[in-house]
């Protein structure tokens, strides 16, 4: 029985905790003058963590005007949101800004609105002493009767809750003739639920069990929120508890029952109350009685209902039928039971995310409140002493910064983070390409130089610098055009046919069909295949040779051809220099890890193969093909 009824404060719990903390709507108490703000509160209550985004631009704009209203404002928000997802201490500091915010202004009536935020959430900690002091405060600061009303209410269970019991009543007392003069019955109805509560705490029990009663009339067939019947359900719960008649608790919980169908309460808090009934019909024995409610509380199961309801539901009907020697019907409802505990899981785990992302707004909302609060100090400060904060905010910074991507990498899979590593080694390879690039390319102006070939050498400098503009712009690129990578290539060619022109003649085919704006390349992928085939092929050919580049579409990809007639890489190894070998060596490796590196960290299909293009011949040659996929 305690199990159950344990299970039942959670449920509740789970459903009452995306209200409890919500902004004051329910009383009307404020509404934000900044259109932005205001949408912001509003926005507050299903996507706090967008709220909390826009929060931050509204707060950053009014601390730059000095628009005190409205930082109070953002900060009174924020404390709302934090209280909404549980964050008590946060919600409190908050508040606190935002009366720190106004202390500079004269009079305004968001004063004591925050005061009772702030009173709330120092009662809900248990500081009983500073929230006395603010609900004082607020009485006093007020001219809004509700308001006035609620911190009243708040000094009561405060005094309750500290052990002067004879405060409490009387202050339950007199608001309960406050709202009936109004007339506010769903007022009423609350305070007498909090008297059934404080009755209970001193087993007066008769005088409890009175005024739950009263309560449960005053709200017959009102518009009843979720917020106005907590207080009524937790003396339910407690006046059961505390009863030692079975029967007793069955009389209660059926005039619940019964009385909840003239509330317009949502399904979650009806479904509490018919299996808690089922429960206590089952610990009676009476397994057909306990039948009706579960089947009561499994008609009200709908799409929208909490699956922690829902699973408490098929849990109750699978113990009730396993009674009953209805196994199948057991089994499928602990089948069920099951269905729903998993989405009890995803429905936490989305909570935690809501609150993780909150949380790191949270943060950036510190950060921008130290921004502001150290551009104050500097205009009183020394250039020393501005220095010394400054390097104490870059530390708490650099703090900040590493528990947040300690918690990004925690939060990131095994998948992600080797993507990370792979797209860094990728880097690195793509670096190495430039230096290699770049000191055969001087070797060539070198030539010039030293066969006093000025005028070559100037306009091979020309073209060049032309070169190294396009390779320093795509090298911070991850990815560049078609058409880019084909341009560079083009102007690299004519730069090596006008060193080399005694040792080949080239050719360059571009298919029409292809759109090479549209297809993206990693920078610096086809160059080497043909810095290779001159340097290592065409170069030592002791006639001149001939190098073909052909780009055409294929089966949906772009293939590019790299075919020469030089001595072909048998021969090129075996009259290199060990040096040579391993410039060369060094190329070819980083390109194929690139291509590697591609596939994996992007999902390419990128394929490259390079073979002998005359086997049987003295000059083998060599015939590279690199496969590009075009992206629809």
């Amino acid at each position: 029985m305690m199990k159950y009824r344990y299970s039942i404060s959670l449920l509740l719990l789970l459903f009452f905790q995306a209200i409890a903390a919500q902004p004051v709507q329910h009383s009307g108490f404020w509404q934000a003058k900044d259109p932005m703000l205001e949408k912001a509160r509003q926005l507050s209550i299903t996507k706090p963590e967008q709220a909390i985004k826009l929060v931050e631009s509204i707060l950053q704009q009014s601390k730059k005007e000095g628009n005190r209203q409205t930082e109070a404002e953002s900060y009174l928000l924020l404390g709302n949101i934090y209280e909404q997802i549980g964050q008590t201490t946060l919600a409190r500091r908050r508040y606190t800004e935002a009366l720190q915010a106004l202390q500079r202004e004269k009079s305004t009536g968001l004063k004591p609105i925050i005061l009772y935020w702030l009173g709330s959430a120092e009662l809900k900690e248990g500081q009983y002493q500073v929230a006395r002091t603010h609900f004082q405060d607020c009485l006093a600061s007020t001219g809004n009767q509700q308001l006035a009303a609620r911190c009243r209410e708040g000094l009561a269970d405060l005094a309750v809750a500290s052990g002067r019991i004879g405060e409490g009543e009387l202050l339950y007392d007199s608001l309960r003739a406050y709202y009936k003069s109004l007339p506010d019955s769903i007022g009423v109805a609350r305070i007498d639920a909090k008297k059934a509560r404080f009755f209970v705490s001193q087993q007066d029990l008769p005088r409890a069990r009175e005024s739950y009663t009263n309560s449960l009339n005053y709200v017959q067939q009102q518009q009843l929120k979720p917020e106005d019947y907590e207080p009524i359900e937790q003396a339910n719960r407690a006046i059961i508890q505390s009863s030692g008649n079975e029967q007793e608790k069955i009389d209660l919980s059926l005039n619940t029952v019964k009385s909840q169908q003239n509330f317009q309460l949502p399904p979650e808090a009806r479904i509490g109350e018919q299996l808690q009934l089922a429960d206590l019909y089952i610990n009676k024995g009476e397994l057909e009685e306990a039948e009706k409610y579960v089947k009561a509380s499994r008609s009200l199961i709908r799409e929208d209902v909490n699956p922690a309801s829902s699973a408490e539901v098929y849990k109750k009907s699978s113990e009730l039928n396993l009674k009953k020697g209805a196994y199948e019907a057991a089994l499928e409802d602990y089948r069920r039971y099951m269905d729903e505990n998993e989405k009890v899981l995803q429905q936490k785990q989305d909570e935690l995310d809501q609150q993780v992302a909150i949380l790191k707004e949270q943060g950036k909302i510190d950060l921008l409140v130290k921004d502001f609060d150290i551009e104050e100090k500097e205009q009183a400060l020394l250039q020393s002493q501005v220095r010394n904060q400054r390097l104490i905010i870059i530390f708490l910074c650099l703090l900040l910064l590493g528990a947040a991507i300690s918690l990004y990498f925690i939060v990131k899979n095994v998948r992600r983070r080797r993507q990370a590593n792979q797209l860094l080694l990728l880097k690195s390879l793509r670096t190495q390409m430039n230096p290699h690039f770049i000191f055969n390319a001087l070797n060539s102006v070198n030539n010039f130089i030293s066969r006093n070939d000025e005028r070559s050498a100037n306009k091979f400098l020309s073209n060049f610098a032309r070169l190294m503009r396009m390779v320093l712009d795509h090298s911070q690129k991850d990815f560049i055009s078609f058409e880019e990578e084909v341009g560079l290539l083009e102007l690299y060619l004519e730069l090596e046919h006008f060193r080399f022109r005694d040792k080949f003649d080239y050719t360059f085919e571009k298919s029409p069909d292809i759109d090479y704006a549209a297809i993206e390349l990693p920078p610096m992928l086809l160059q080497p295949f043909v810095e290779n085939a001159i340097w290592h092929g065409l170069r030592y050919k002791e006639e001149k040779g001939r190098l073909e580049v052909a780009i055409r579409k294929e089966n949906g990809m772009a293939v590019v051809q790299i075919r020469d007639d030089g001595i072909g890489r048998s021969r090129s190894i075996a009259i290199k220099t060990s040096q040579q070998i391993k410039y060369n060596s060094t190329g070819l490796q980083n390109v194929s890890r690139r291509i590697s590196l591609i596939n994996q960290a992007y999902q390419k299909q990128y394929t490259v193969t390079i073979e002998d293009q005359f086997p049987d011949a003295a000059d083998t040659g060599t015939a590279v093909t690199l496969k590009i996929p075009i992206q629809v």
